[in-house]
């Protein structure tokens, strides 16, 4: 299919487009992606199971200017608005912020946010999070709750969130991933209408700082590359000191880590902490300790990890939003438990809601299955890894 003949595309971007391409010499194999792009919106095939699957060669083939030429692209169909929505006041963000804290992240790929989220929020999340299921990554086993008495249930340094959609119908959730606030950050940071692709939750603990568990649990240096452009959010839930696991961050990596580290360098790869500093340099490289309620924004396309911890445990939520969910490899939402105001918005800015479905309890099910599997002897691997 050619991306002319797409139904998302309207007559008066079709010049628009067409002058882009032109403009910047676009090959004809990213036009080929971008028709794909299309289809895949079009036909909502990211809610299949092996989406990602199918389309990880064009993520790991495209450079880090077709990534950003792509996104240019996207934003022609779907401009940057003003986002009206009626949730407010709980995001630790004023309106006036919102230009600088976007060139911060266009420039050094992250903002550390002045004021704290506020305790009464951050309990309620915790206590919404004792009736949430977690598990470890390669594991169907789930562990249900933030409780102490499951701490020695955590096969790994993490555990995480299982279903997304428990994590949605807490309230306090909503108010952060739909709060006025945070969108218009985000939609004039991505240059597009958002999509709210992930809530996630993660629960790390002193367990093994061998290799295989620091991969396993993105506790070595990385890019993430699960779509064109996105941007995550961090909220600590716990104290996060030095000991405590807190995040790492190689500021103004996003633009230039592909091209650095050189040839046979894919986003994916893990790289360790002597090259990193070798090529970006010790004052480059930020930790984020912070107090319960600390919040950070971040390109995580820039060179990150979270650390190991050493000693007790952390609790961090994350938000994350995209320009498209090509690429798609995560959960989906269902609209089930969500507040009017929120249904409100979801009528008049519907391509935020995106990667809401129905059936989703099914979908997500299968997709924790498909996702968690493992053969043998990754089974036998991940018992070793458990004596490491």
């Amino acid at each position: 299919m050619s991306w002319k003949n797409s139904s998302l595309v309207s007559k008066d971007s079709v010049e628009s487009l067409q002058n882009y391409i032109k403009k910047n010499e676009i090959k004809h194999n990213l036009i080929a992606i971008f028709s794909d792009l299309l289809k895949t919106e079009e036909e909502r095939d990211y809610l299949v199971l092996d989406h990602n699957k199918r389309k990880v060669h064009h993520n790991l083939s495209i450079t880090t200017k077709e990534r950003i030429q792509l996104s240019e692209m996207i934003n022609i169909l779907y401009p940057s608005i003003e986002i009206d929505s009626l949730v407010q006041g709980l995001f630790p963000l004023n309106e006036q912020e919102i230009p600088k804290i976007k060139e911060e992240l266009n420039t050094k790929g992250f903002h550390v946010f002045d004021d704290l989220l506020n305790q009464d929020s951050c309990d309620k999340l915790i206590s919404g999070l004792e009736k949430v299921s977690f598990h470890t990554k390669k594991s169907t086993k789930k562990i249900k709750g933030i409780i102490k008495e499951n701490l020695s249930k955590i096969n790994g340094n993490t555990a995480w969130v299982t279903n997304q959609q428990d994590l949605i119908k807490i309230g306090e959730v909503q108010k952060l991933a739909f709060d006025k606030n945070l969108l218009n950050l985000v939609t004039q940071f991505l240059g597009s209408e958002p999509v709210l692709c992930q809530t996630n939750c993660w629960w790390s603990v002193a367990k093994s700082t061998h290799r295989p568990n620091l991969i396993a649990n993105a506790q070595l240096f990385h890019q993430d590359t699960e779509y064109l452009k996105f941007v995550k959010v961090f909220i600590y839930l716990t104290d996060v000191e030095e000991n405590n696991g807190p995040h790492q961050y190689v500021q103004g990596t996003s633009k230039i880590a592909q091209d650095k580290l050189g040839e046979g360098y894919k986003p994916s790869n893990r790289v360790g902490d002597e090259k990193v500093l070798d090529l970006f340099g010790k004052e480059n490289i930020l930790t984020f300790k912070g107090k319960k309620g600390s919040v950070i924004i971040e390109d995580t396309f820039g060179l990150h990890k979270g650390t190991p911890v050493v000693e007790g445990s952390s609790l961090l939520l994350q938000l994350e939003y995209c320009n498209s969910l090509y690429f798609h490899a995560g959960y989906s939402f269902g609209y089930e438990g969500l507040k009017k105001e929120v249904v409100n918005l979801s009528k008049t800015n519907p391509r935020i809601f995106s990667n809401f479905t129905s059936n989703v309890e099914k979908i997500n099910e299968e997709k924790f299955k498909f996702f968690n599997k493992r053969t043998i002897s990754q089974k036998i691997k991940d018992k070793i890894k458990s004596y490491l």
